[in-house]
């Protein structure tokens, strides 16, 4: 596997220094990481992390980053397929606050407090670690971002 084709995409700027082997793709907000990621699909890449990893539920967290391989063989349908359906599945999920899909770095520091937003962006954090690592990727150590 090609490691300089590996992308991050998320809304999570802690995630800014994880490694200096892998493109980062900041997002305002979790709708725009998910329509990113299955927009670069699209256009050939394939999933590598799942986008409903680990056990936080999609609408209590406000964080969300996916991995990608933007390999550019031709659509991937199952990365498609599995994209499609975590939108599908956050926007039931949401239904009672749509909102929480759009929040923005200002809105996240606004509604919840600062050690709550610290925990949401190291669980978003240590997913991705964990998808790196099963790759064999190196990196640094958690920073949180001041948001």
């Amino acid at each position: 596997m090609r490691y300089d084709r590996l992308e991050i995409i998320s809304n999570n700027l802690s995630l800014a220094t994880l490694s200096p082997h892998v493109t980062i793709t900041h997002r305002d907000h979790i709708l725009d990481v998910l329509t990113s990621v299955r927009d670069k699909i699209h256009l050939g890449a394939r999933l590598v992390s799942h986008p409903l990893a680990g056990s936080v539920k999609p609408h209590e967290t406000p964080y969300r980053s996916i991995v990608l391989l933007n390999q550019q063989e031709g659509l991937d349908m199952e990365s498609l397929n599995t994209i499609e359906q975590a939108i599908e599945r956050y926007q039931i999920l949401c239904q009672p606050n749509p909102s929480h899909m759009t929040l923005t770095a200002a809105d996240i520091h606004r509604l919840f407090p600062e050690k709550q937003n610290r925990d949401f962006q190291f669980i978003d954090m240590q997913l991705i670690k964990s998808s790196l690592s099963a790759m064999g990727i190196r990196f640094a150590e958690y920073q949180a971002a001041v948001v």
